[in-house]
């Protein structure tokens, strides 16, 4: 199953990210562009429990050589306990990844209801590519769209991805820019917002 995010402005839909629900009970996260990471988050190896626990403040620097450009990251959480940040110069084959750690999720749902998980900012929307052709046609495929309104200027958008314990999960989406998904031992909301236009960014934490 596939979520793409996109963006209605000024009557045009722009592409900003993607879900990826895989039937091994895997999700993964991805903008659609150039995205920057800061590097102080580039770590391999980190164990996050309820004894070892950190929260992150994320602070964009307006100037991006001071943050490390990825080209099409992609945010992978696998059951029950990996997560692993990549882009597509890093092969599966040489163990390469920018962050990866293990979270025990189910602890930590049944300890405070949910996880924070994913916050990312795209370009701004007229730097934002048109969607495309879809590719894999065989895969479940809905499209997330948050209307920006014309009033607006200009913007970025916004999108925050968290783990909620999957009965929590309400048989209606709860608002225009919140979509909400079970997806085997989790549920996943996702919502939508906008900013000041800047550059794409990706971020994440294992704190409340």
């Amino acid at each position: 199953m596939r979520k793409l995010i996109k963006t209605n402005y000024a009557g045009l839909d722009r592409s900003v990210g993607w879900v990826s629900f895989q039937p091994d009970g895997s999700i993964s996260f991805g903008l659609s562009d150039r995205t920057y990471v800061s590097p102080r988050l580039c770590v391999r190896g980190y164990i996050w429990n309820v004894y070892n626990r950190i929260t992150t403040q994320y602070v964009v620097p307006s100037d991006p050589s001071a943050l490390l450009p990825v080209q099409n990251p992609h945010f992978t959480f696998h059951p029950d306990v990996t997560f692993h940040l990549k882009s597509n110069s890093d092969r599966k084959a040489e163990n390469e990844a920018i962050f990866d750690a293990i979270v025990d999720v189910g602890i930590v749902l049944n300890q405070q209801g949910e996880m924070p998980w994913i916050r990312a900012t795209s370009a701004p929307i007229e730097d934002l590519k048109q969607p495309g052709a879809i590719r894999g046609s065989e895969i479940d495929t809905q499209d997330l769209v948050f209307n920006v309104p014309a009033i607006v200027a200009a913007a970025s958008i916004t999108v925050e991805i968290d783990f909620v314990r999957p009965e929590a999960i309400l048989s209606e989406q709860p608002s225009p820019n919140s979509w909400q998904y079970e997806w085997q031992k989790v549920g996943l909301r996702i919502r939508a917002g906008y900013c000041a236009p800047q550059i794409a960014t990706l971020s994440w934490f294992h704190s409340a």
